[in-house]
């Protein structure tokens, strides 16, 4: 249900490629490809949305990085099947990537890509993950991010966002399996009535680590954005928050939302929030908060007196604490995908 590609460590798999074909003028594939056929294109959009000069992770990944993938898709054009990118690690020995992830959306475009991280073998794997994604004038475009890497794998990732006017974003960051990981988070509403979607999950056990970094502005006016993040830790797992939604002194009638909900499924897990406002216009309305919280042993009471497992009432209560991000994917066979996997991942805790 899906094109399909590959990326092996940080090289495009240029061997497999979906026998699908997507609409005339629409490109997907390797960047060094990309930037041969299209050199103005490439020059005019990389590395403008991932400044080098204030991210030491951004300027290692600039510096290092020797392909990647892009997705352009032209003026008016509209890309039904999603498009699927598979970042593989596989390595003998202890191996560092540095991934590269470039969208270019022009005016009135659609499309959606999901990309999925594994690992394969049993070594160290050290992962830099820089992804920028331009969304023209009345561009729709959904963004799916699903970790499944291993313990031993460390990731540091970026995504930035850059929208113009009556554009419509929505990325959806979900962790299940990973060792240590930072996400960063940065989108620039840059035009009138654009939307932004910034959801994210994780479920976290073992020593699993996750850290995510937010920042939304809004820097005109009649712009919204929802933010919504949960996570679920378990044994010994540590998770943190950090969300900034900044509100310039223009951009009034803003509407922008932001929410952290945490559930410590053990005592020796841990999680850290930090919700935040900064805003300078007058005409607005904000909201932030976030909560941290043990199972509600009632309702696993409730559930074993009707027959239930101790497991399965756990299992129960967790998924319904993130089908809200898990649900959001509008498309059927991505769906299916995610909820097979937050499933597989309860029966592994």
């Amino acid at each position: 249900s899906t094109s399909l590609y590959f990326v092996v460590n940080d090289t495009f798999y240029d061997k497999m490629l979906p026998k699908a074909h997507l609409p005339e003028g629409v490109y997907a594939g390797g960047m060094r490809t990309f930037m041969e056929k299209y050199p103005e294109v490439a020059s005019r959009y990389y590395g403008k949305a991932a400044p080098t000069g204030k991210d030491g992770i951004v300027a290692l990944n600039t510096m290092l990085a020797q392909d990647g993938f892009v997705v352009y898709v032209p003026e008016g054009v509209v890309v039904e099947r999603p498009i699927q990118l598979v970042n593989i690690f596989r390595s003998d020995v202890d191996t560092m990537a540095n991934r590269r992830i470039l969208v270019i959306m022009e005016p009135r475009s659609e499309a959606k890509l999901l990309v999925c991280d594994h690992s394969i073998d049993d070594v160290k794997f050290l992962a830099t993950q820089v992804v920028e994604i331009f969304a023209g004038e009345g561009a729709f475009f959904d963004y799916y991010d699903l970790e499944e890497s291993s313990m031993s794998t460390t990731r540091f990732a970026s995504v930035h966002v850059k929208q113009e006017a009556g554009s419509n974003v929505l990325v959806n960051g979900i962790t299940l399996n990973n060792g240590l990981t930072r996400n960063n988070y940065y989108i620039e509403l840059n035009g009138e009535q654009a939307e932004a979607t910034l959801c994210g999950m994780s479920i976290l056990d073992k020593e699993q680590q996750l850290d995510t970094y937010s920042h939304i502005t809004h820097a005109v006016p009649h712009c919204t954005s929802n933010e919504l993040f949960k996570n679920v830790l378990d044994d010994h797992a540590v998770g943190a928050f950090s969300g900034r939604i900044l509100v310039k002194e223009d951009a009034q009638k803003t509407a922008a939302y932001q929410t952290n909900r945490n559930l410590c499924a053990t005592r020796e897990a841990r999680m850290y929030s930090k919700p935040q406002l900064e805003i300078y216009a007058d005409d607005v309305k904000c909201t932030h908060g976030a909560t941290v919280g043990m199972m509600d042993n009632e309702a696993i009471l409730y559930m074993r007196q009707r027959g239930l497992s101790l497991q399965q009432a756990r299992s129960l209560q967790i998924e319904g604490f993130v089908d809200d991000i898990v649900l959001r994917c509008p498309l059927d066979a991505v769906r299916e995908a995610l909820v097979g996997a937050v499933a597989e991942k309860l029966e592994k805790m």
